[in-house]
């Protein structure tokens, strides 16, 4: 459990105070580590006068054996994943220290969420959408939907096969002069086997507490033909996990969470995260202009009831407040099932031309479910006639005829009520795509290549959302004087099935995502220096990219209880590009002199048009080998985001936020209990968002310890021009100076005419609306450091063992809104300092083992506060996985290797969280627990 209080550890020195020592941390490090340094490909190897088979390095168009001493690159490979225990693309990513703060997951269950069978890459801290994640060097389309205000749009990397996976790279570095839009935090880039021959299948079962089981499939086979000019590779992947639900886990499985925590705040009534709706609703009784109005023996003074637990018996006054326990419905983890398929072709016309092609389909489905739906008078509105056969103030009970012929019946506002009868609300959601590839690789002459590509990929998304209500047929049964009618009034289980369906309706929502990519390039060396050749690389592409979403007719008619109003898109745009680089060597073989062993500059740019806007980026890199063990290395690099289809070109529709209006001050319509309208929506007008990197490193292998190398790197990335909404509050706080300054007004606030009433009291008009159309805003500036140790111990009697530790400190996360208010998001709002891995492989004879340590540093809880103004500390968080193989060699086994392992295997529970009601942080912690696996494999 964690121990809340004052930040255990909190650093007081300033930032540059912070990258010192966590250089000096990097160095000693022997925990936090993920998979492997850079890859590092054979050295010393002529090349042929004509290459066809290209070592491409992620972030760069030229071949190089040695480019990541440029380039800061993380990577590893297929056969690592065993030694983290890891079986698909999330659990991989997982690993990996620079990606941050997972705001879009697989267990989200708002309105167009990203719900589903969805894995995302958030790199620096800066967004998924600003992300780049690459196929083999080549884009993949958006997601259907588009979660969040403003919409996000990034890649499923849960529709790349694990099975299929060759490598994995994360270019550490901005790279939008390579790549173009989206590459503000970094890349990464999966690449994928091709040219494969025989056949494998491999089996994996894993299974938790309680019972929850989880299946993985994986067949792939590839064989030549043609004389060997000829390969055909096919993988076939299944994947199946049961799902996780809140009363499964301790800490999940009630929404007050003062049971959980210590003094002062297991007195906090804050930490109560349960709900005021319940099936024992409360209510208000108005008039018939909607103004609350007593009714003698039933309601207090400002008309309001409720219905009292368990008795159902009518009670006058407000009732209680955060009763209700919805945790008992609630689910962490949806069950999945995953189908996907990739195949390769490669075919050599001849010594000079090869085709290539790829062809994959993903198919999903997943289900998750929430609580039953709330209805709340703040968002909903919902009223009861007079006319209701049950409402206990109605024509009913009051009025000529009754037992109440004096009185006046009422109709009946519902302040907050959960009819349970419905049951809980349940969201299945259908993914798939497909993803083409076709292109043609070749030889000019003997030192320059050249390739031509040509890529589709489209994505469909579909979410229903069962057991929803729809507004207007909930109204239309609560207006009936007849038995048949709805009753809110008589607590749980009341209501038969035929008056429920009444008013059940399924909601759903559709998004298709498209690109289309044509892409040429050329390479070659262009003369022959003393210090090495001059090589360049140039190319021209052109993509088309659409975004189409569709929503049911409730949906877009904003009459769905507990859900905003929806909107479709339909948005396309192209984008046209040319880019070069170039190499040029300045210290090499030829001209070595003493501290410079080598010393390359890398000169780097790409123009893109997207019609209305253009950005051309420059980037530029040096790395300076001191000697054959010491080298370093630096790099600047401007990048941008042109804004998404859906940021574009979005209809606008409207929100009901609880704001303040303090131009209105002492009017009812001011409170802010009562909802105020605000627009949001696309801007054509929006402008790229843009970004500086800044990169210095040093890379050492360290001689008199053979193995052993390490590297350490400092960044800083400048990014302005973020796009956001515009704070409504803030917007009607400058509205109400400009009134009080001259009477002036906001231009993003729209008020209705002045009344005479208005006109004497000096006031502006009621609110109409604010307009909350996506705007360039803000700016972030994120620094820190990056470092990775690794030592391949030499051959002992007890075996082989390899370390790998990679680790990110972040030592500055500051943004700056539109007034120039900066927010240091250091250590809170799920920001942590450290985030790291370490690995420990062994290998002897046929019996292999590995192990996986995984560290997040603690943060603080910015929405919790004791008495004294202390946060509430999410503690650190350290887990372990660990396996160990047989490979049978020789005899009727031949081919086979089997390996169980356990991941989390000390069962750690996720670090307390009392600000939710699933009290974890999924953006950093997961709720699977210790997880037995057993996997076979084997190679026909």
């Amino acid at each position: 459990m964690n121990t809340p209080g004052t930040c255990p550890d909190t650093p007081t020195e300033s930032p540059r105070g912070r990258l010192v020592l966590a250089l000096v941390f990097s160095l000693v490090l022997s925990s936090p580590i993920i998979a492997q340094t850079t890859a590092t490909p054979p050295t010393g190897v002529e090349e042929s006068p004509i290459v066809l088979e290209e070592f491409n390095v992620t972030g760069s168009n030229i071949p190089r054996t040695a480019e990541e001493d440029i380039l800061p690159i993380s990577a590893f490979r297929s056969e690592d994943f065993q030694v983290i225990g890891a079986a698909t693309v999330s659990e991989i990513l997982e690993t990996i220290p620079y990606s941050q703060n997972i705001t879009i997951n697989e267990g989200e269950t708002g309105a167009n969420g990203a719900r589903g069978d969805v894995t995302t890459i958030n790199l620096r801290n800066l967004g998924a959408g600003r992300s780049l994640v690459l196929i083999n060097g080549r884009r993949m389309a958006a997601h259907g939907v588009t979660p969040g205000t403003p919409p996000v749009a990034f890649v499923n990397m849960s529709s790349i096969p694990a099975a299929a996976i060759e490598q994995i790279e994360v270019l550490r570095d901005g790279a939008s002069a390579i790549y173009g839009s989206d590459a503000i935090g970094g890349v990464l880039n999966t690449s994928l086997k091709h040219d494969y021959t025989g056949t494998d299948l491999s089996v994996r079962f894993g299974f938790n507490d309680p019972s929850r089981m989880e299946t993985n499939v994986n067949l792939a086979s590839g064989f030549d033909f043609n004389d060997g000019k000829s390969n055909a590779t096919v993988i076939l992947s299944y994947y199946k996990r049961d799902a996780l639900y809140a009363p499964d886990r301790t800490y999940s499985a009630h929404a007050d969470n003062r049971p959980l925590a210590p003094e002062p705040w297991a007195s906090a009534s804050n930490l109560n995260r349960q709900s005021s709706s319940g099936p024992w609703g409360r209510y208000t009784a108005v008039d018939d202009e909607g103004t609350p109005v007593r009714v003698t023996g039933v309601t207090a003074s400002n008309g309001r009831f409720y219905i009292e637990e368990p008795t159902n018996a009518v009670k006058s006054g407000t009732g209680p407040s955060a009763t209700w326990d919805f945790q008992g419905e609630g689910q962490l983890i949806p069950s999945t099932e995953r189908y996907s398929v990739y195949s390769t072709f490669d075919h050599e016309i001849n010594d000079r031309l090869r085709l290539f092609g790829e062809l994959s389909y993903y198919d999903a489905h997943s289900k998750t479910q929430a609580g039953t739906t709330p209805i709340s008078q703040s968002t909903d509105g919902v009223v009861v006639p007079k006319t209701n056969y049950y409402n206990p103030v109605g024509t009913r009970f009051y009025g000529p005829g009754t037992a109440n012929p004096t009185g006046t019946p009422r109709d009946v506002v519902i302040r907050n009520y959960r009819p349970m009868e419905l049951g809980p609300r349940t969201y299945e959601t259908d993914s798939n795509s497909f993803r083409v590839v076709a292109g043609i690789e070749g030889a000019f002459s003997e030192n320059w290549n050249f390739e031509a590509s040509a890529l589709y990929m489209r994505g469909k998304v579909y979410q229903d959302s069962q057991n929803a209500m729809s507004q207007s047929l909930l109204t239309a049964s609560l207006a009936k004087d007849t038995p048949d009618a709805m009753n809110p009034f008589s607590g749980p289980n009341v209501n038969p099935s035929n008056v429920i369906n009444s008013f059940r309706i399924t909601a759903w929502d559709e998004g298709i995502g498209t690109l289309g990519v044509l892409d040429a390039h050329v390479n070659g060396k262009l003369i022959d220096l003393p210090g090495g050749s001059l090589a360049m690389a140039a190319g021209v592409a052109f993509r088309n990219e659409e975004m189409v979403q569709r929503n049911d007719p409730y949906g877009l008619a904003d009459d769905i209880i507990a859900q905003s109003e929806q909107i479709d898109v339909d948005a396309s745009r192209d984008v046209y590009a040319g880019y070069a680089e170039v190499l040029v060597p300045i210290f090499g073989k030829d001209n070595r002199a003493p501290l410079f062993h080598s010393m390359e500059l890398r000169v780097a740019g790409r123009y893109e048009d997207f019609g209305e806007e253009s950005a051309f980026k420059p980037g530029l890199g040096l790395s300076w080998a001191l000697t054959d063990w010491l080298m370093f290395r630096t790099s600047y690099n401007e990048g941008f985001r042109a804004a998404s289809v859906t940021e574009l070109f979005q209809p606008q529709r409207g929100r009901r936020n609880f704001l303040y209006d303090p131009a209105r001050e002492g009017q009812e319509d001011a409170s802010d209990t009562v909802s105020k309208l605000v627009i949001t929506g696309g801007n054509p007008e929006l402008r790229p968002e843009q970004s500086e990197a800044f990169n210095i490193g040093v890379v050492v292998d360290v001689k008199p310890i053979k193995g052993l190398s390490f590297s350490v790197d400092v960044y800083d990335i400048k990014q302005t021009d973020r796009i956001d909404n515009p704070n409504p509050q803030s917007e009607l706080n400058l509205d109400a100076e400009l009134w009080e300054a001259n009477g002036g007004s906001n231009v993003r606030v729209t008020r209705e005419e002045r009344t005479a009433e208005d006109i004497a009291l000096g006031i502006p008009g009621k609110l109409a609306y604010v307009s909350g159309t996506y705007q360039n805003l803000a700016s972030r500036d994120v620094a820190g450091i990056d470092s990775v140790i690794m030592y391949r111990l030499p051959e002992t009697a007890i075996g082989r063992f390899t370390l790998r530790t990679e680790a990110s400190y972040t030592s500055k996360l500051e943004t700056v809104d539109a007034e120039g208010n900066v927010s240091d998001l250091l250590r809170q709002t799920a920001t942590p300092f450290w985030k790291g891995t370490g690995s420990l492989s062994w290998a002897k004879g046929n019996w292999s083992a590995g192990a996986l340590m995984q560290y997040t540093s603690d943060y603080e809880d910015a929405s919790n506060y004791d008495i004294d103004g202390q946060p509430w500390i999410i503690a650190s968080w350290t887990t372990f996985n660990v396996n160990v193989g047989y490979a049978f060699k020789g005899g009727m086994l031949e081919g086979m290797s089997l390996r169980v392992g356990a991941n989390n295997v000390f069962d750690e529970d996720p670090p307390l969280v009392v600000s939710t009601a699933d009290a974890f942080d999924s953006a950093y912690h997961d709720a699977r627990g210790r997880t037995w696996w057993v996997q076979a494999d084997y190679r026909f």
